[in-house]
């Protein structure tokens, strides 16, 4: 097969092969449509029937080692890449540079707004555990 120039056209065609035109197109065009009408068609649903679906087959139930071995898992995960974002230096000056420190305070400013303990009767009472002196000490 050799190449055949065509300069009117600026097109390149092999010499020997039909010119492939607009019937192919439209043949290939038909063919899809064809083929998208038979597929719609055929997933057209009938009745809906009810059927009820037992969840608790399709559920794998895990003994309680796997489960045991999969929580150890992931906190042995978490807790190494915790322990390593912690101890990265970087990420403790970005912290330091970018971050507020946050003091809590551990008094209160100002009166309080709720009334004095002593004014209610119920803590003039003795204590029922006050220690009561003794007058005398039985000598032994």
């Amino acid at each position: 097969m050799s190449l055949n120039f065509h300069a009117a056209r600026n097109s390149l065609r092999f010499r020997g092969t039909p010119r492939v035109g607009g019937r192919l197109m439209k043949n290939l065009l038909w063919a899809t449509t064809a083929m998208v009408v038979v597929a719609v068609n055929s997933a057209t649903a009938g009745d809906i029937v009810y059927k009820p679906i037992d969840t608790n087959k399709l559920v794998i139930q895990p003994s309680r080692a796997v489960a045991n071995v999969a929580a150890q898992t992931i906190n042995v995960v978490g807790n190494t890449a915790a322990g390593s974002l912690e101890n990265n230096g970087y990420l403790k000056t970005i912290n330091n540079l970018f971050s507020r420190k946050i003091i809590v305070p551990h008094t209160q400013r100002g009166p309080s707004a709720l009334p004095s303990p002593n004014l209610f009767p119920s803590t003039q009472y003795k204590s029922y555990n006050t220690p009561v002196m003794p007058i005398n000490q039985p000598r032994r």
